[in-house]
């Protein structure tokens, strides 16, 4: 079997394009096991930054206590109410943070319902409205928006 230049070319760009193609399956294949693997990553950082905030409520007893005081709405000193602002804004960065990752499309719609749940019932009892004013310019925007429709609708 005697095949000339020109036969022998056509063979090879059909083996090209066939090596071509597999690439690009098994590149295909790579990026879908990436995504899922970075969506269990990203469940996995939120969760771990909740505990850590859980954690440190347990843990160092000044903490709690300075919580119950803004829970009972008691007189905070300058330095604890600068401690309180805080710890609100760090709250709500973990909240923010599930946003963006809904939004990102790393979270399932009934996921993200237990997350936005439970900080928005959070929000509205430990948030006063005047640290959200102070607060509001250092989020997101659509976030922003988000929980100003959290406080609308409380107010209805």
């Amino acid at each position: 079997m005697n095949m000339t230049l020109t036969e022998w070319a056509a063979v090879a760009e059909i083996l090209g394009v066939i090596t071509v193609v597999v690439s690009l399956l098994l590149v295909v294949r790579s990026v879908s096991q990436n995504t899922a693997a970075m969506r269990i990553s990203n469940d996995n950082f939120v969760y771990e930054r909740q505990d850590a905030i859980i954690a440190t409520l347990v843990t160092d007893a000044s903490v709690a206590e300075l919580h119950v005081k803004h829970q009972n709405k008691e007189q905070l000193s300058d330095i604890e109410h600068v401690r309180m602002w805080n710890q609100l804004f760090r709250d709500m960065l973990m909240w923010e943070l599930a946003f963006s990752r809904h939004s990102e499309g790393h979270f399932s719609a009934a996921h993200w319902r237990d997350w936005d749940s439970v900080y928005s019932l959070q929000f509205l009892s430990e948030f006063p409205r005047s640290w959200w004013a102070e607060a509001r310019p250092l989020v997101n925007v659509d976030f922003a928006n988000h929980v100003d429709a959290i406080y609308a609708a409380a107010a209805d």
